[in-house]
Parts: C-alpha cells; structure tokens; sequence
C-alpha cells in the first residue's frame, strides 16, 4: 500500500520524486519501492526526519517502528499512517505532540483513480488544505469522523475486492454465453470504467439502473435474477461486515 501510495503522488506530482526518502527492513522493498518512485533508499531515521513521514506497516509493528525512530521525527511534522485498525488514539501515543494523520487508501491510488478516507488529529487550518492538496492527485479524498472509519475502510480498502468479484463474475457470464475469456474481460473491464464515469459527477445509481432499464429489456430481466439472488442485500452485508471488522480491529 505504501509503494501504491507514494507511486501516485509522484505520478501526479513528478518533482515529489526528488525529495521521497524510502525505508525498509527488507533492502530489496526499500530498493524496489525508490526506484518506481524515483526517491531514494535511507534508513529508518532518514525517513522518519522528513516533513511528512508515512508509515505503512502491519498494524502490530506500527508502535514498536515509531518507538524506535521517535528520536529522529522532525518537530512540526506530521506522521501520516496507512495502517488499518490503528486509530489517531494509538498515533498520539506512540509519538505524543506530533501532528497525526490516520489514512486509508485503497490501491486504485497508483493510477490516480484510488479513494483516500482521511482523519487528522493536530492538523487544522491552511495546514489541512495543503495535505488535501497533496493528497489530490491519489484520486478521491474525502475527510471522516475518526468514529465512521470503520465503515470509510470497508468501503475504501475492501470495495475493490467486492468489486473485482463482481467483474469476475460478469465474465464468466459473459463466458457462458459464448464470448472468449479475453473478449470478457476486455468488455467487463470496460462497462466497470464507463459505469464509474458515468457516476463520477454524483448521479445516483438508482437513477443509472433505471436509465438503462428498457421495458421488457435485456437490463431488467438480469436485474430481477440478482434480485432474486438478493444481490443487493449480499453486497450490503459485506460492506457492514468489513467495518465491524475494521472496527474490531482498531479496538471498537
């Protein structure tokens, strides 16, 4: 998640590249991680003295890591976490009086096309509007209630796998029904972009459904088997059921 993540900030913002310092226990991560973003490789203290410093590790080995650079962390930095379950709580206490952000990206970030849940604890005023601009070009961000981020990592973090299903699925339907695999795909891949456009200005889905719902239509006769399959009630209940266990695992 943190390649994904730094990626797309260069990608949008190219002379980002030149200042990235990467850090890894494995050398081959760190060395792979500044190549694709054309930073550098240093070590745990030489990222953790940058202005904005993101950790992006399991959510266990987040306390022990900050403990053990807590020395080097730049004064009126802001430390910015990817970690999921680790809430601004848990932030403030492994590195007390520093500006925090808990983030949750989801890996579409790389392209740009990715949607980033932020909440922030110390960082306020024009301070908030440079890390909305610097988070921009990652797509999507939007700031959450620490207490709704459960439900904002569900969606955010998990909504790819649920969709990537969903696209597996329209291919093997597609399958079925005489396309190739390739074909499928290709066509899949391409009602998942257009339906994301089309819904990008804020139309809501229910009117898109009934748009492309001709009467006695192909669209209504799929629509009425997933209703029949309670489709709908089915992604729902993923989606709560990821958040209550967002929630469990931030301690909630």
């Amino acid at each position: 998640m943190g390649r994904a993540l730094v990626a797309g900030l260069v990608r949008g913002r190219p002379a980002l590249a030149g200042r990235i310092v990467v850090a890894d226990v494995v050398p081959a991560a760190a060395e792979a991680g500044a190549a694709e973003c054309g930073g550098r490789v240093g070590s745990p203290a030489e990222a953790a003295a940058c202005e904005l410093v993101c950790v992006a590790v399991k959510p266990g080995d987040v306390a022990p890591l900050i403990d053990s650079v807590r020395g080097a962390l730049a004064p009126g930095g802001v430390l910015l976490s990817v970690a999921a379950g680790v809430t601004l709580d848990h932030l403030a206490g492994a590195a007390p009086g520093h500006a925090l952000v808990r983030c949750m990206p989801n890996l579409a970030v790389r392209h740009g096309a990715g949607i980033v849940a932020v909440a922030t604890r110390g960082v306020e005023g024009p301070r908030h509007e440079a890390l909305r601009a610097l988070l921009g070009p990652l797509g999507a961000v939007v700031d959450v209630p620490e207490a709704n981020f459960a439900a904002a990592t569900a969606l955010a973090g998990s909504g790819p796998g649920l969709v990537a299903l969903i696209a597996e699925a329209l291919e093997d339907g597609a399958v079925a029904s005489g396309l190739t695999r390739a074909q499928a795909r290709a066509m899949a891949q391409g009602v998942l972009a257009g339906t994301a456009a089309l819904l990008a200005d804020g139309l809501d889905p229910a009117v898109l459904r009934q748009q492309v719902s001709s009467p006695g239509g192909t669209t209504i006769a799929g629509l009425l088997a997933l209703e029949r399959g309670a489709v709908r009630a089915h992604v729902a209940e993923a989606v709560r059921v990821a958040a209550a266990r967002a929630a469990e695992m931030a301690g909630g």
